[in-house]
């Protein structure tokens, strides 16, 4: 169905100078959310494109009749601090900032923000400041429970 969906969307999306960065169907609450995260090729997203996005993406599920349960429809940008759902966004963000929670901890840390300095043979490798001195940790991906973007301060 996400794939539908996804190739459905694409030109869409596309028309108003955006890329597709995420797609996720999930229910909250007992209730369906079907979530676009956009971002725009050039420049800021700003809140009209999303209404223009999602009008767009609106009648055009309508018109597919993909979904058959009751669903709300959300278009945004994935911020600042964006989830990286999949191996492919973490090989796409080495050299990028991030907060990583792991499933087990690993030499004796939960989490650990640092910068990727890479992404090979399902191993996220790592470098963090502890007490002002640089580390490197090699993290499994599938010890990973939780990667996002972060802000650094």
């Amino acid at each position: 169905m996400l794939e539908e969906i996804r190739k459905a969307i694409l030109p869409l999306i596309d028309q108003h100078d955006c890329n597709l960065d995420d797609l996720v169907y999930e229910k909250e609450n007992g209730e369906w959310y079907l979530r676009v995260y956009i971002e725009k090729k050039e420049g800021d997203l700003d809140i009209n494109t999303c209404a223009a996005v999602s009008e767009d993406i609106s009648a055009k599920l309508d018109e597919i009749d993909v979904i058959k349960d009751e669903y709300y429809l959300e278009v945004s940008s994935p911020g600042i601090e964006k989830p990286l759902r999949s191996w492919d966004k973490v090989v796409e963000n080495v050299g990028e900032y991030v907060h990583i929670d792991f499933k087990d901890p690993k030499e004796g840390l939960n989490e650990v923000e640092g910068t990727i300095l890479s992404a090979q043979d399902d191993t996220i490798e790592v470098q963090y400041f502890v007490k002002g001195r640089k580390k490197k940790i090699n993290v499994p991906y599938d010890n990973v429970k939780f990667i996002r973007l972060a802000v650094k301060f």
